[in-house]
């Protein structure tokens, strides 16, 4: 449906990922309710938000596993079960940082406009993509993607 969307405008497209498809004016977005797709001018987003998600129930496993850890270590009998039990909280606390997802609010006017939840380095693409874009619509250029701004929106939804 975004390339019958896409095609009548008649624009090529700078961005495309599961959240949103970018071109030079129009965001088509695919919103986090319904299975329909709203298309937003770029001139129109006063800002932009992004909500972050973790999954809690792999930070529970992962500070029991270290609870486990430091009273094997303080134990007289450990046998050894330090190590495995620390090693096991480090990884569920790896996989559930590897599994945070984002999801983006451009705000339009007086409407809130969600994106679908994706992962990181998505949500962080997009939004630089909309800022560059945005940034350079202000300038008069093509817009220019930068590496930089790229891993400043991603550390930025790390943290």
């Amino acid at each position: 449906m975004t390339s019958t969307v896409l095609s009548s405008l008649g624009e090529a497209v700078l961005h495309r990922n599961s959240l949103a498809t970018l071109t030079v004016n129009w965001i088509v977005v695919r919103e986090a309710e319904s299975p329909q797709q709203i298309l937003v001018t770029i001139d129109s987003i006063s800002a932009i938000k992004a909500t972050k998600t973790s999954n809690m129930h792999c930070f529970a496993w992962a500070l029991g596993s270290f609870l486990m850890a430091a009273a094997t270590a303080i134990s007289k009998q450990s046998d050894g079960a330090t190590i495995p039990f620390a090693l096991v909280g480090l990884a569920l606390l790896i996989g559930a940082q590897a599994n945070r997802q984002a999801s983006l609010a451009l705000i339009a006017d007086s409407d809130v406009i969600r994106t679908v939840y994706g992962t990181l380095p998505e949500a962080a693409t997009l939004l630089t993509a909309i800022r560059s874009t945005r940034a350079d619509r202000r300038w008069g250029e093509r817009p220019a993607y930068e590496l930089f701004m790229w891993w400043l929106a991603y550390v930025t939804l790390l943290v």
